[in-house]
């Protein structure tokens, strides 16, 4: 196949044998792990102390997917920052954030349709239109410029993406709503129906997808760390199902990705919410006039805290948001940084574990 010329990826499903021992096994372990992840956060009463951390990591994954390259803290420092003062990298990684927490609140009123996955790409690229793509596309190699993919003209893309909802939406029947998942996200990224951001996009509408079908509450699986860490494979896999209709091995390698990740993100969840309880009892033996419960909650829901934003969130004047800050500072909870005119408290142990440093990630 002519990698130059425009492929229209067939409607799905595929005709395979998605009952084959293998996959069943898989299945299972992949339902197993994410009954595990969201049984643990309905067991947090606050789920929030476990969605802000997760989201951006994830979205920091799956930014440096794209080679958009900055890390946990970069991105929660950028977060104070005014929009025009935060690095490029940064900006995108915020709205890789505020797409999947839009897309998470839309999903109560609408389906995974047109509206939903233009709002994402539009949260995402908010210079691009929000619209499909109506130029020809193609992805590049981008050290030598050839040509690896070219994804179906634009005047295809309307229909392709109403058969892709139509799949999306329609019920799961014979197939595991795990395999349609996979099946769904291959499609996405064959149709590449944006002009840019369709990995970030994919990626999203995946995770919304398991959050619809009722495998999580949250979206709080941090998929895009197994893809970058078998990125070739990934891409590899992709390209032999368009090559060589090789679905099984895509499917297999995918929930296996979601086995792993569903594992590891439980364990990260678990760590971050036992410190919580740690420090919020840590907080409570501080003297001075501090609401424990809040101000725990606060450094979880953002790690980086500026004295405006802390009284902001607390309804406190600013300079009692900095005393609280200074408390902490003097517990060793948080450590004192300053960056040019700001004065931000750096919630250290919460950014080391959500940066993955406790699960070999960069």
């Amino acid at each position: 196949m002519d990698p130059r010329k425009p492929f229209t990826p067939p409607p799905l499903p595929p005709d395979l044998d998605w009952e084959a021992k293998d996959l069943t096994q898989l299945l299972l372990a992949a339902r197993t792990a994410l009954g595990e992840l969201n049984g643990f956060s309905f067991a947090v009463p606050n789920p929030m102390l476990l969605l802000t951390p997760s989201i951006i990591r994830e979205s920091v994954e799956s930014s440096r997917i794209e080679n958009i390259n900055t890390t946990v803290e970069l991105a929660l420092q950028g977060w104070l920052f005014p929009e025009e003062e935060r690095r490029q990298p940064d900006k995108e990684v915020l709205r890789y954030r505020d797409a999947v927490l839009w897309g998470w609140k839309e999903l109560e009123r609408l389906p995974i349709g047109h509206r939903v996955i233009c709002g994402i790409f539009e949260k995402l690229l908010p210079d691009m239109g929000g619209e499909y793509r109506r130029l020809p596309n193609a992805i590049q190699n981008s050290q030598t410029g050839d040509i690896l993919y070219t994804p179906p003209p634009a005047d295809a893309v309307p229909s392709c993406m109403a058969e892709w909802e139509r799949f999306q939406n329609a019920p799961a029947g014979s197939i595991d709503p795990l395999i349609k998942a996979v099946l769904l996200h291959y499609q996405f990224e064959a149709i590449h129906p944006f002009p840019d951001g369709n990995g970030r996009t994919g990626r999203i509408l995946l995770v919304l997808g398991l959050v619809r079908d009722g495998f999580l509450r949250l979206p709080i699986l941090y998929l895009s760390a197994f893809i970058n860490k078998n990125r070739s494979r990934y891409y590899e896999l992709l390209s032999g199902v368009t090559q060589q209709g090789a679905w099984m091995e895509w499917v297999q390698f995918l929930l296996g990705g979601i086995v792993e990740q569903a594992r590891s993100t439980t364990e990260t969840l678990q760590r971050i919410y036992a410190l919580y309880q740690r420090q919020r009892d840590r907080i409570r033996t501080l003297s001075g006039r501090i609401a424990a419960l809040d101000m725990a909650e606060q450094i979880f829901l953002n790690p980086i805290q500026s004295p405006v934003n802390l009284g902001r969130a607390l309804s406190v004047h600013y300079t009692t948001a900095t005393r609280y800050l200074k408390s902490l500072e003097g517990a060793g909870i948080l450590e004192h940084m300053e960056i040019g005119k700001y004065q931000l408290y750096v919630h250290r142990e919460l950014i080391e574990i959500v940066s993955g440093n406790d699960v070999g990630s960069h």
